[in-house]
């Protein structure tokens, strides 16, 4: 079951409904002869900000199919993934979570169309900073989608759903922006690109986008 909140209401996703392969459900087969060629597909922008150790080169690495990585790998920089559907091509671009790389964020907030934020469930000590850069980029852009990934919930000591809300301030907001939160385990032990985690999110920016 893979679980997910709004500001305004639950968002529940079936492990079933999830899993189903959204390369056959999202994209067209190549021999419909109504697919507009690729260079006339609309552009659609998703930022994917975060902490250092967060999942953010994982969880485009798995969108665009090629297994993890091994150990932790920093962007050192910018990272992007160019994903089609049969409507648009989805451009996702990450910048690296370091501390003298966040000062740059906010450059790119106003240029996009939905904003993802990764979260390290497991990683108590830096939440606080967490939820200060995540609030910079809320008061940058107002009326922004934000799905939030509280990814590597797998691990021990992992924050439950109800703790991040609290220990992002999530309930404190007072506006009615789009905001999701998102429990992941993105790229466990033995996992491919399939993953419920990753397809769930997936097909949430889908839904966003369109």
């Amino acid at each position: 079951m893979a679980w997910g909140y709004s500001l305004r209401k639950p968002v529940v996703c079936d492990g079933e409904d999830c899993v189903r392969d959204h390369w056959e459900s999202d994209r067209k087969p190549e021999d419909e002869e109504d697919e507009p060629a690729l260079e006339e597909l609309e552009q659609r922008e998703v930022l994917v900000l975060g902490l250092d150790g967060s999942g953010k080169s994982t969880f485009l690495r798995m969108l665009s199919g090629k297994p993890p990585l091994e150990g932790h790998v920093p962007t050192w920089g910018f990272n992007s993934v160019r994903l089609p559907t049969k409507n648009f091509e989805v451009d996702l671009l990450e910048i690296g979570g370091s501390q003298n790389l966040r000062f740059y964020w906010k450059e790119f907030v106003n240029e996009v169309d939905v904003l993802v934020f990764m979260v390290d469930s497991s990683d108590r000590l830096r939440l606080p900073r967490a939820r200060q850069e995540l609030q910079k980029l809320l008061d940058k852009d107002p009326d922004l989608p934000v799905v939030i990934v509280a990814n590597k919930q797998d691990l021990s000591g992992a924050m439950t759903m109800v703790e991040l809300q609290q220990e992002l301030g999530l309930l404190a907001s007072n506006n009615q922006r789009e905001v999701f939160l998102l429990a992941a385990s993105i790229a466990p032990a033995g996992s491919t690109f399939k993953e419920p985690g990753t397809v769930h999110i997936w097909k949430l920016l889908l839904e966003l986008l369109s």
